[in-house]
């Protein structure tokens, strides 16, 4: 009665394991409050960063059974967030069409190499036009990297990992579209620069994402690529991801996705797929 809202979820397929099994998540599990002055949640949350951008993958993208098209070397998602202990905090407070959040993921001694706190700030603003919505979003995060076999998302995971303890600086901005004819569309641009020991190694990224809408068909397309700064020795990585959906009706919907990486200079590319039908109760 006071208007506060209150509640937890946990995503059971994640639970399994639990959030002590990988630093990276908190098995799916969060809380949350809002009121007058916003929301604040606690957990496996996005950071700011990651709240107010688009991802290219999330245009218009009806999902495949085994995220396929998000899966690809060139695909950046979360940003910095998961590279402590997993566990954020995040307050969002949105007003017409302006949204502002902070987010802090600590990492809690958690690791010996690294016992920073992370941060991430973000805005947004969704602007109604004839025949659809654009949405603006900015935001800077600092994170830091506690283990040397967690790497940086897709791209620094393993084929260039890069040591414990580096500090990772984030700025980025994305513009995307919702329009009345089916149509999706959105860019995403992220500059990083990671520290460590004293050296920068700096890194832009590029997502671009279509999707399209008609009747009980969904179909979708992103392309990304990491372009290191030259005299790094990293390689470009680029990848391409499609995904497809036809609805059935009664909750039952067929699903596909496929994607292919694309690495300068790798012996050979990889290429993943699936299908299958998902239902719903």
């Amino acid at each position: 009665d006071n208007g506060l809202t209150f509640g937890a979820v946990i995503d059971i397929d994640e639970a399994a394991g639990g959030a002590t099994g990988n630093n990276q998540d908190d098995g799916g599990a969060y809380a949350f409050i809002s009121g007058a002055f916003g929301t604040v949640t606690m957990g496996d949350t996005d950071g700011a960063l990651d709240w107010a951008l688009t991802e290219a993958g999330n245009v218009g993208n009806p999902g495949s059974l085994a995220d396929d098209e998000t899966s690809h070397a060139g695909y950046l998602g979360a940003y910095g967030d998961g590279q402590a202990d997993g566990q954020i905090m995040r307050w969002d407070y949105t007003t017409g069409a302006f949204g502002v959040a902070v987010s802090l993921e600590d990492d809690n001694g958690s690791s010996a190499a690294n016992t920073g706190i992370g941060y991430a700030i973000g805005l947004k603003y969704n602007l109604a036009i004839t025949g659809g919505t654009v949405t603006f979003g900015i935001g800077h995060q600092k994170a830091h990297n506690n283990t040397a076999a967690t790497g940086y998302n897709n791209f620094l995971n393993g084929a260039a990992g890069l040591p414990a303890g580096t500090e990772a600086k984030i700025t980025g901005v994305s513009v995307s579209g919702a329009f009345d004819n089916g149509l999706s569309a959105g860019i995403t641009y992220t500059d990083h620069e990671f520290e460590n020991g004293g050296a920068t190694i700096g890194i832009d990224h590029v997502g671009v994402g279509l999707g399209y809408t008609t009747g009980a068909i969904s179909v979708h397309a992103n392309w990304g690529k990491y372009s290191p700064d030259a005299g790094t020795g990293l390689p470009d990585s680029a990848g391409f991801g499609v995904a497809a959906a036809y609805d059935l009706g009664g909750g039952a919907v067929i699903k596909a996705g496929w994607s292919k990486d694309n690495i300068t200079g790798a012996p050979f590319d990889i290429k993943r797929g699936s299908i299958g039908l998902a239902l719903s109760f």
